[in-house]
């Protein structure tokens, strides 16, 4: 529960994978994974943010939105949410 430092690629890296886990503790597969929404203080970020988000999902696109926004809590460089689409169950 650290605060990421380094790079804006480290960020990215770090909140993708706090998204893995909390995809993991629900059982959901990053392949059901519809949509995110990916906060950052300046849309420059965005280049370097792709990379890593793009590695991250691989062939599977869900749809996305970039939000600028004023600095982030903690100081933190890049926030996601996302949407899964989940099977329902009788």
């Amino acid at each position: 529960r650290e605060v990421c430092t380094g790079d804006i690629q480290a960020h990215a890296a770090q909140a993708l994978q706090n998204l893995d886990r909390v995809l993991k503790a629900a059982g959901v597969e990053r392949s059901q994974v519809v949509f995110c929404r990916v906060y950052t203080p300046s849309n420059e970020y965005w280049g370097p943010i792709n990379a890593v988000y793009t590695q991250f999902f691989g062939e599977h696109k869900p749809g996305r939105v970039v939000v600028s926004t004023t600095p982030l809590h903690f100081g933190c460089l890049v926030e996601i949410e996302c949407i899964a689409e989940l099977e329902a169950h009788d």
